[in-house]
């Protein structure tokens, strides 16, 4: 079984929580964004590397 780390971010803004719209089979679905660490990487630079990749 391979593990891998995973980094997430909580954003706020005007009392609002920034998530990413998902959906699969089942429907729509919604996440903080964040994603899967690299090797090498620490997780704060996989957390800013993956809001990058996903919100700009």
């Amino acid at each position: 079984m391979f593990i891998r780390n995973s980094a997430k971010a909580v954003i706020l803004k005007d009392s609002k929580v920034l998530l990413t719209k998902n959906v699969d089979d089942e429907g729509f679905f919604y996440l903080f964004p964040g994603g899967g660490q690299d090797h090498g990487e620490t997780l704060p630079e996989t957390v800013k590397r993956e809001c990058l990749e996903e919100i700009g």
